[in-house]
């Protein structure tokens, strides 16, 4: 067993994966500075390229978990 950061996991491959708490807040993460639009869609989009990259890392089985609100990042 292995525990990581999603930025830890990039290039590497594992039979499963578990991605815990994407809750909304969470992932993207909520900045107590004000940004501009195109700031906050920046960051938007990076944390789905993460999110997208660490889920892909599984061989057989992702499971994503989230309590609460889910992250808006996950399909409905």
């Amino acid at each position: 067993m292995h525990l990581a950061t999603l930025h830890r996991v990039k290039g590497l491959e594992f039979a499963h994966v578990l991605i815990a708490s994407v809750n909304d807040g969470v992932i993207p993460l909520e900045s107590n500075h004000p940004d501009t639009e195109a700031e906050v869609a920046e960051g938007e989009l990076r944390e789905r390229c993460l999110l997208h990259v660490a889920a892909t890392r599984a061989r057989d089985t992702l499971t994503i978990t989230s309590h609460g609100q889910p992250s808006r990042l996950l399909p409905v």
